[in-house]
């Protein structure tokens, strides 16, 4: 019996010991540092030897026992390794722990070849790297610039954020930043007005973009798609910068045990540097400021709140001076004098947030609700008197001076605004994804309303050699006139469904996704039904090489800029204009010399119906108000990236496209889109120079083809003219001086930026100014387009701080 309970006693103490070593699951999951899951993870515990890997959603579990220190190290292919420490206290009561990681890239070379540059596996999505933006010459300041050097995308405007894709307008873009829609000003008439574009380059961890055939969870717009992230810190970092075109700081950081993280960004810029190389002198003013902020907080492993925020005060003063341009052929050229009196007055002030609360009940199931508020106010305002005085010159070919002048028009124009508009914006949406291993499951439904009140009065009046133009004999009229008082109430229902799955056959993998999106507005009451269907192939007998293919509606219901016409009449029973598109591509990565390299392309054919004529000013656009067209745009998108130089990125884009309209029943047949650019050519460009690695030298060479315009005004969207192609070289370098050094204890990296925009000084043209008189020296009533040029040949110094 003494041998029965000494037995028993010896067998108790482990037992009791293992009682107080309670059982401990630490779970969480891992994310990188845009907040987009990680799938596959290694999560090993060093002291057991024990691991797992994340699932499709990034999720891990692991149960270990209380009373020891361990360390978990998590890795994945791409990512830097990472070494936490996890000190579970004997008699831990809790019997579960939340523990969220966060993983940053890391540049590495595997068997075959890694191009940064890729589609994603869930859809016609391209990831770019924003590293590549912080050293890219860049007049505008915006990460549009990196955008603007793809295939599909360009734009003749270094002063302007906005873009044209695959032949659609500025208002055809739709801008996501972490998930909630972007909205711009609508009262910009030239890129020197326009200020900061939202997104912030200092906050964003990642950029999707799609040039067509993009899933169902992306909005009603007919072009293109950004999908924007911005950062989720991992701990304190600061970054700033200071340059002759303005300033930035950030800073980033977590607290509360990491449940709280924040993200706030501030940025001034000036463009009055660049404006001083316009043909207009005069004193440019352009103010540009605002301050963004995003903050998370983890309430438990369930729950998480987002607050994303934005505050924006831009002002535009300009008061002109004089103008002098020459303009024409060398066998037939002009010079147009103007001498100003007066000042033009802008203010766009917006401001916007957005609210978000994340609820994951179970691993696979994810849900969403947000809502965001958005408030603009603008305003327009100039009266300006310029007298000219047209000559033409008598110039040979070959010489520098003019002969001789004769006057051909002398006048004066007096041009007169006062207009605002104000835009509020409201919306709640619910988001919700569930997902396993080879299937997603997406679904939004949205509410939307959205208010326009908007007071116009503009008008311009020309007074050539004594005489009011235009004049026909008996009356005489305002050469443009603009007057209308405009409420406008919008109530939209969105919604979508979407399946992706992925399929592993035979010889091929196979990634299928399918959405069908509902949009209701209740102006003109329409429902909108947008199918879409996309699928991805990677054959296993060649690795390197991916197809793709997708067909689907997009349908755009119009805003209160399509509704109003030239005049600023609004018609509330406009349609929505749509285009369906198809698209096919692939890729094929390859290796010379060692280096990676891919080869991307894609033909596609949009047929567009019901669409608004219109015609563009700078980047004003002046809708006809009624769907009078139909049309199409057909093309051929290039783009070739890799190490040209190894241990850089560099690549070639290249587009051919053609876009075309008819108005329907007018007789005249089909005429050129206003966006119909033929070719379109970038190369970006990086190299180091020899013997100094931390010295490196980057290229942007941009060649757009001549773009189509017409007369102001006209009777006939057929006439048209094309102005000269759009040429441009921009170059930088950049010296980073931790490169070789050790490293600062307070900065982790600074490189200073030299840049010279418009290296050969080339003279674009963006818009023209026409002018009329009432006779030349034929005694014929004349109307003569002198070009507005854009910036010309500028030196920008830069200096960058990460903390």
């Amino acid at each position: 019996m003494r041998k029965i309970c000494l037995l028993v006693l010896l067998l108790g103490i482990p037992v009791g010991n293992t009682i107080a070593q309670s059982m401990v699951i630490i779970s969480g999951t891992v994310s990188d540092s845009t907040g987009v899951s990680i799938a596959g993870s290694n999560i090993m515990v060093e002291e057991t030897n024990r691991g797992t890997t994340s699932s499709t959603n990034g999720y891990y579990e692991i149960t270990l026992t209380s009373g020891r220190i361990y360390t978990m190290v998590i890795s994945h292919v791409g990512y830097t390794t990472q070494r936490h420490e996890i000190n579970l206290q004997a008699g831990e009561k809790i019997s579960q722990i939340h523990y969220d990681i966060v993983l940053s890239d890391t540049p590495q070379q595997i068997s075959e070849i890694t191009v940064t540059s890729v589609r994603s596996q869930q859809g016609f999505m391209q990831r770019l790297e924003t590293r590549e933006f912080k050293q890219l010459p860049n007049p505008s300041g915006g990460i549009e610039t990196l955008l603007k050097t793809l295939p599909g995308v360009s734009s003749n405007n270094e002063l302007s954020s906005q873009y044209s894709v695959r032949g659609g307008n500025f208002d055809e873009n739709l801008v996501y930043v972490n998930d909630v829609e972007i909205h711009r000003p609508m009262l910009i008439r030239s890129g020197q007005q326009e200020g900061l574009s939202f997104i912030n380059p200092d906050l964003v961890a990642s950029v999707d973009f799609s040039a067509g055939g993009f899933d169902a969870r992306y909005g009603d717009r007919m072009s293109s798609v950004l999908d924007v992230k911005y950062r989720i810190p991992s701990g304190f970092a600061a970054n700033a910068s200071l340059s002759l075109l303005g300033a930035s700081l950030s800073v980033e950081g977590i607290a509360a045990k990491q449940r709280f993280s924040y993200l706030v960004g501030t940025r001034y810029k000036t463009s009055q540097y660049l404006l001083g190389t316009l043909d207009t002198d005069g004193n440019y003013r352009p103010d540009f400021l605002d301050i963004q902020g995003l903050l998370r907080y983890r309430i438990n492993n369930k729950w998480e709140i987002d607050l994303l925020s934005n505050i924006a005060g831009n002002s535009y003063r300009f008061i002109p001076e004089s103008r002098n341009t020459n303009f024409g052929t060398a066998y037939q050229s002009y010079n147009l004098k103007v001498y100003y009196d007066g000042q033009e007055v802008d203010h766009y002030n917006n401001g916007s947030g957005a609210l978000t609360f994340n609820f994951r009940p179970t691993e696979p199931l994810s849900l969403r609700l947000t809502g965001s508020a958005y408030r603009s106010h603008e305003q327009e305002t100039f009266d300006i008197e310029g007298a000219y005085l047209l000559s033409e010159l008598e110039q040979y070919p070959g010489s520098s001076t003019p002969d001789s002048t004769l006057n051909i028009g002398i006048g004066s124009e007096l041009s007169h605004a006062r207009n605002y508009l104000d835009t509020k914006i409201y919306d709640i949406s619910h988001i919700g994804m569930y997902s396993r291993t080879n299937y997603i499951w997406r679904w939004s439904v949205t509410y939307q309303q959205e208010t326009t009140d908007n007071q116009m009065n503009e008008w311009v009046m020309i007074d050539s050699m004594g005489y009011s133009v235009p004049y026909d004999g008996k009356n005489i009229t305002l050469r443009e006139s603009r007057n209308a008082d405009n409420y406008l109430k919008t109530n939209r229902l969105m919604s979508y469904l979407q399946y992706w799955q992925k399929l592993s056959g035979r010889h091929a993998d196979w990634t299928f996704t399918a959405g069908l999106r509902l949009n209701y507005n209740d102006v003109n009451e329409e429902w909108l039904w947008s199918p879409r269907v996309s699928v991805l192939i990677q054959p296993h007998r060649m690795e390197r090489l991916t197809g793709h293919v997708a067909v689907g509606m997009y349908g755009q219901p119009p805003s209160y800029r399509e509704l109003r016409d030239t005049k600023g009449k609004m018609n509330t029973s406009m349609k929505a204009q749509r285009s369906l598109h198809y698209v096919v591509g692939g890729d094929f990565a390859f290796q010379i010399g060692h280096r990676p390299f891919k080869l991307s392309t894609e033909l596609y054919y949009k047929q567009l119906s019901r669409l608004v004529p219109y015609r563009m000013e700078n980047t004003r656009i002046y809708y006809a108000g009624d769907n009078l067209a139909s049309g199409y745009v057909a093309g051929w998108d290039v783009k070739l990236n890799g190490e040209f130089v190894k241990g850089t990125e560099s690549w070639i884009s290249f587009s051919l496209m053609h876009a075309r309209e008819n108005i329907e029943n007018d007789a005249y047949g089909s005429f050129p889109l206003p966006t119909d650019q033929w070719v379109n050519f970038n190369l970006y460009f990086q190299d180091y120079i020899p013997g100094l690695p931390s010295w490196k030298f980057f290229l942007n060479l941009t060649y757009g083809s001549p773009l189509p315009y017409n007369y102001p005004n006209p009777d006939r969207y057929d006439q048209t003219f094309r102005m000269p192609a759009y040429r441009r070289v921009d170059i930088g370098l950049s010296k980073d001086f931790f490169k070789e050094e050790r490293p600062h204890k307070f900065f982790k990296q600074i490189w200073l930026n030299a840049e010279i925009f418009n290296l050969f000084d080339t003279r674009n043209t963006i818009s023209y100014l026409w002018v009329q008189v009432i006779s030349d020296r034929d005694g014929r009533k004349q109307q003569y387009a002198v070009p507005n040029y854009l910036t010309a040949r500028r030196i920008n110094i830069k200096l960058s701080a990460a903390f």
